[in-house]
Order: C-alpha cells, then sequence, then structure tokens
C-alpha cells in the first residue's frame, strides 16, 4: 500500500513537471523585474491600426495633441482609449521565450483575437493562460505573457474611440444662436445677450458658455436619423476665418441628446445637463 501511494506521488509530481514544461517551454527567460513589451515609446507613435476577426479595421492618426479616427470613419478621436492603446508598447513583460510558427497555435497566435499595429510594430494577441490570469501576445518573434486585463484596450467597441467631448477644448467660441435668445463676444472680449436679461451677472454667462466648451458626453455614436426638435448654432473662430457649427436637440429626457450636424454623430448626456446647456436666466 506505501509503495503505490508513493508511486502515485510520483506519477503526480511527473505530470506536473510535464504540464509547466509546455506551458513555459525550455528557453522561456523570465526576467524578475520585466522589459517593455516592445522598444517603442509612446510618444513616437504616430499611427495605430486595430485589426479584429469580422469588425472594420481601425486607424487612428495622431494630430498635433490629440488624435483622429481615419477609419472606418473621420472622426475626432477618444484620447483616453487611445492612451489605453499606447500604454500597451510599455507593458512590462516578465515571461517571454522565441515564437516557433509550428507552435503559434498551441498561444491562439495562429488566430489571433485581435493584431495591434503601431506605427509597423505589430502585437498579436492570443488566448488566455491556462493557469495563470495572463495572455499570449506575440511581437518581434517572441512570445510573451501580459495581464489578461489589458485585453480591454484592444476589445473596446468602434464607438469607444469617438471623442465624449462635445467640441474641441481649444475651441473659441464667438457667438450663439439658439430658438429664444443669442450670445456674441464684443469687441471687448466680453458676452452679450440678446434680448437682454436684467440681472444675468458676467460670471453666469462665462458658466454658461463653459458648459459648452467643456461638455462631455455619457457616450458617442453615429447619428440615428432621429427628427430634431430644436436647433443651436455655435460660431468658432478658426484663424483669421469664422465657422459655424449646427447642434440640433435630439431628445430632452430620459437622456439629453445632441446631434453635431458636421460630424453626423450624436452624444448622449445626463437630463440635467439639457437644462445647463439652453437656458441662460438670472439666477
Amino acid at each position: 500500500m506505501k509503495n503505490r501511494w508513493l508511486l502515485n506521488i510520483g506519477l503526480a509530481l511527473l505530470v506536473g513537471a510535464l504540464v509547466l514544461l509546455v506551458l513555459y517551454k525550455p528557453g522561456a527567460h523570465k526576467e524578475v523585474e520585466g522589459t517593455p513589451l516592445t522598444a517603442l515609446p509612446a510618444g513616437a507613435i504616430e499611427r495605430i491600426r486595430l485589426v479584429r476577426p469580422k469588425q472594420p479595421e481601425i486607424v487612428l492618426e495622431k494630430s498635433g495633441d490629440d488624435w483622429r479616427l481615419t477609419a472606418p470613419r473621420a472622426a475626432r478621436g477618444n484620447n483616453f482609449r487611445v492612451n489605453e492603446l499606447l500604454g500597451l508598447a510599455g507593458t512590462r513583460v516578465s515571461t517571454r521565450f522565441p515564437a516557433v510558427p509550428e507552435e503559434l497555435g498551441k498561444y491562439g497566435l495562429d488566430q489571433p483575437i485581435a493584431t495591434l499595429i503601431l506605427n509597423n510594430a505589430e502585437i498579436r494577441f492570443g488566448s488566455m493562460h491556462p493557469l495563470d490570469n495572463q495572455l499570449y501576445v506575440l511581437h518581434n518573434g517572441q512570445v510573451q505573457l501580459i495581464p489578461a486585463s489589458l485585453y480591454r484596450a484592444v476589445s473596446a467597441s468602434l464607438t469607444d474611440f469617438l471623442s465624449t467631448s462635445l467640441i474641441d477644448d481649444k475651441a473659441k467660441p464667438l457667438a450663439f444662436r439658439f430658438p429664444d435668445f443669442s450670445l456674441k463676444k464684443n469687441e471687448q472680449g466680453a458676452w452679450t445677450r440678446t434680448p437682454e436679461l436684467k440681472g444675468l451677472g458676467s460670471d453666469q454667462v462665462n458658466h454658461f458658455v463653459d458648459e459648452w466648451r467643456y461638455a462631455r458626453a455619457l457616450s458617442t455614436s453615429p447619428y440615428s436619423g432621429i427628427r430634431v426638435q430644436e436647433r443651436v448654432v455655435i460660431t468658432f473662430a478658426d484663424g483669421d476665418q469664422q465657422r459655424a457649427i449646427e447642434f440640433g436637440v435630439l431628445a430632452y429626457k430620459p437622456e439629453f441628446i445632441l446631434y453635431r450636424k458636421d460630424e453626423n454623430l450624436e452624444y448622449s448626456f445626463p437630463e440635467e445637463t439639457g437644462a445647463r446647456l439652453l437656458r441662460l436666466k438670472p439666477e
């Protein structure tokens, strides 16, 4: 009985050793502190491509300090989501080993669930490690393991890469036209309301303008075709010229939804945001 018990323990240890041998491979290099997944600094990345099975390819390109979506449609990019992709380049990796083409299927890297191309650096995303909460990725001829939570960055939907900012932070509004009133900046840089309202302070007007400048939507999506109920036109300084952008109110509740005509996108806000963006009266 004792010999059989010892034999079972020996077999269990042998199986465990074989499993570890297959999972981690001979020659796998484990770095205590970890080194970056790629040698590419995030600040040097100018173009991003995200390729996923049965989904349109997403292309983002840097424009000054911001990012623009150029495929499958043109739009302002969501810098927060883009930064998640950029962060993958410098992800610290402690386990990596040389890729063998014939064995990529073991790690789901022969048919990746996503492929991220940062400039010209390609990162393939494969399957989960069976015993650890990590994901196999392939870059520069090396199979590497990264935290599975990082997959979220490349699994985001197309709409997640659309900016939630209603207008650019750097945009300079010169005039607003609402159905019942208008605002215009005079030569001294102060805002005037037409028709004039007694008791309306300059601080209140400036705060109202800032509500528009810094409005952040809960979500952004392609225009649904809903009928516009009310229109707002904002005129901006565009170099030496002026540019007018039309917004349409699609719904007031349970969400306040604005349609930006030049982008053909709609922005969804909490219901109370509508009151702050449409009403300017003395407190």
